[in-house]
């Protein structure tokens, strides 16, 4: 099944899982804390202090895209053919104890560049890795957002949102970006 929306505020589904924890544990992970307000405000920053941010794999930079090796696109790349967006691409996000992205709005900087994108029309998808464990956060402006792994949540444009991690375990998600073709 492909999914497809004119709007995808609040849209959620399922998709199959094809990979094990070893899959994405195994990265190279490095520290990525948003420190230009590409997504939080530095207000944020001086209410939770070096909480803010989240860890990316060293395959990744936020600030020129994302860039896949063909490993790892062996084993995830298959997730993209179930959302009908344009210029779709995703990237990894790990969050260790403690780790917050407070409330914020995206402003998809490099994406909206790279892809010629309005903001309106930029789709953010967050697919879950694996079953959460208790105190792992999504919330989509007033809806908490939970399941297992492989299910998916979904806003478009600026969207407030927010993740954190409150457990005493790993949380690791697969975001997704792509252009809405309504």
């Amino acid at each position: 099944m492909k999914y497809k929306f004119d709007d995808w505020n609040h849209k959620s589904g399922k998709i199959p899982v094809k990979w094990t924890k070893k899959d994405y544990e195994s990265f190279s992970w490095y520290r990525n804390t948003d420190p230009n307000g590409l997504t939080t405000s530095k207000k944020n920053y001086e209410l939770y202090g070096n909480k803010v941010g989240c860890l990316i794999p060293k395959f990744e930079n936020m600030s020129e895209g994302v860039f896949i090796p063909k490993k790892v696109e062996e084993k995830f790349g298959y997730i993209k053919k179930f959302f009908d967006l344009d210029d779709l691409v995703y990237s990894f996000a790990k969050y260790k104890p403690g780790m917050l992205l407070p409330w914020h709005r995206d402003k998809y900087p490099t994406y909206a560049k790279n892809k010629k994108a309005k903001v309106k029309n930029i789709v953010r998808i967050m697919l879950f890795l694996h079953d959460p464990f208790p105190g792992q956060q999504l919330w989509i402006e007033s809806e908490f957002c939970k399941g297992s792994a492989g299910k998916w949540f979904a806003w478009q444009g600026s969207t407030e949102h927010m993740a954190a991690n409150m457990s005493n375990f790993d949380r690791f998600v697969i975001q997704i970006t792509g252009k809405n073709k309504s």
